[in-house]
C-alpha cells in the first residue's frame, strides 16, 4: 500500500494520440482561480501514443505564460487502456483528492478549487462530480439531446433514487484516494476495463461509484461547477452513437447487477437471479422493439439489447462469483462513514 498524500489535488489526465485536443483542456486548468494555499498538480499520462502527445504537452504547457507554479509531470503508460492509464496516474499522484479530467475537457476557473471545498474534511464523500456541457465541432445533430447524457453531459441528478446519487460519470469525477485504498483491503476485483483501443465501454466509472455507495459513502453532484466537452465531428454521427450503445450493452448485465444490489425496485432486485435476468432481457427486447424508449432509437436500443443479452450467456458461468464479489462490499463499510449519522445517506436494500 501507498504511503498517505499530502492534502491537495492532483488533477490526471489519460491522453491516446491527444496531441490536437491538449491545448484548450491545458489553457482552462492554467486559468484555474484557487486559493494561494491550497496544493495542486497536473498529471498527463501518455498511455501508448504514436503522435508525440507527450512532446506536445510539454511544448503547450512551457509557452503558457502566467501559468501556476505547480508540478507539472508527464509520465508514461504502456499499456492500452484508460484504466491502466488511470493507475499509472494514481501511482505518482501527491496528493490525496485525484480529479480526472479527459483530454477533452475545460474545466470551468472554479473547478479544482470546487472539487477541494466538497472533498476536503468530508471523508463520508467518496466522489464528486460537476455538469457537462457540448462544444460542438459542427452542426448538433437531430437526435443529440436526447442522448447527451451517453456522452457524459448534462445534470447528474437523473442517477438519484430515494435520494441518494447512485453514479457519476468518469469526465470531471473527483475521488478521495483514500477510498480507493479502502477497494484494495477489501479485494474489490472491477469486472470493467474501460475504454481500450476503439472499445468504447465507459462502465468502470460507474462500477466505481456504485461499489462506493455499497461501501457507504456518499457521492455528490455539484451542479454548479461546469467542464466543457469538445466533441468533434466523428462524435456526432449516428453510426459512432450506435457504437456507443453497443458498448453500453455489453456492459448491461454486470452494471445492472450492481445496481440490483442497490436499488428497491422489485423487477431489478429480480436480476440476481441469471434465469430472471434473461427472461426480462428478452422482455424487453420485444418491448424496445415495439416502442423504442427514445426518438431515433429502434436501431440504437435493437443492437445495445443484442449486446446485452449475448453478454449475459457469455457471464452465465461467472455470474455467481460477480454476485459473490459486489455483496462483499455491502458488508465492508467503512467505520469513519458511520461517525456523524447525521450525515450519512442510508443504502437502499
Amino acid at each position: 500500500m501507498q504511503p498517505s498524500k499530502q492534502i491537495g489535488i492532483s488533477v490526471i489526465i489519460c491522453c491516446y494520440n491527444s496531441k490536437s485536443r491538449l491545448k484548450p483542456t491545458l489553457e482552462a486548468l492554467c486559468k484555474q482561480v484557487v486559493d494561494s494555499k491550497l496544493l495542486w498538480e497536473i498529471i498527463i499520462v501518455d498511455n501508448a501514443s504514436d503522435d508525440y502527445t507527450t512532446a506536445e504537452a510539454t511544448s503547450i504547457w512551457n509557452s503558457f505564460t502566467g501559468k501556476p507554479i505547480i508540478n507539472f509531470e508527464i509520465v508514461i503508460q504502456p499499456l492500452p487502456g484508460l484504466a491502466n492509464a488511470r493507475r499509472k496516474g494514481i501511482s505518482v499522484a501527491q496528493y490525496q483528492y485525484l480529479l480526472f479530467c479527459d483530454d477533452d475537457n475545460w474545466l470551468a476557473e472554479n473547478y479544482v478549487q470546487g472539487v477541494y471545498d466538497i472533498l476536503n474534511g468530508n471523508d463520508d464523500i467518496g466522489a464528486c462530480g460537476g455538469q457537462g456541457f457540448p462544444v460542438f465541432e459542427t452542426e448538433k445533430p437531430v437526435w443529440f439531446d436526447s442522448y447527451a447524457e451517453a456522452f457524459a453531459l448534462g445534470p447528474q441528478s437523473l442517477n438519484e433514487e430515494n435520494n441518494v446519487l447512485l453514479n457519476l460519470y468518469g469526465a470531471g469525477m473527483a475521488i478521495n484516494s483514500k477510498v480507493l485504498e479502502k477497494l484494495e483491503q477489501n479485494n474489490f476485483k472491477p469486472q470493467m476495463t474501460g475504454r481500450t483501443g476503439k472499445k468504447l465501454s465507459s462502465a468502470e466509472d460507474t462500477e466505481l461509484t456504485y461499489a462506493l455507495v455499497l461501501m457507504g459513502y456518499k457521492l455528490h453532484y455539484a451542479k454548479d461547477l461546469h467542464f466543457f466537452h469538445y466533441l468533434p465531428e466523428q462524435r456526432l454521427k449516428f453510426d459512432y452513437l450506435k457504437q456507443l450503445f453497443i458498448a453500453f450493452g455489453t456492459d448491461g448485465p454486470v452494471r445492472n447487477l450492481y445496481y440490483a444490489h442497490l436499488s428497491k425496485r422489485f423487477f431489478h432486485k429480480m436480476i440476481c437471479n441469471w434465469y430472471l435476468h434473461f427472461l426480462l432481457s428478452v422482455v424487453r427486447f420485444f418491448k424496445y422493439l415495439l416502442i423504442p424508449p427514445k426518438k431515433y432509437g429502434r436501431t440504437i436500443y435493437f443492437n445495445w439489447n443484442i449486446a446485452y443479452i449475448k453478454q449475459l450467456f457469455f457471464l452465465k458461468r461467472k455470474y455467481t462469483s460477480i454476485k459473490t464479489n459486489i455483496l462483499s462490499l455491502k458488508h465492508s463499510q467503512p467505520p469513519e462513514v458511520f461517525s456523524n449519522k447525521q450525515q450519512y445517506y442510508p443504502i437502499p436494500v
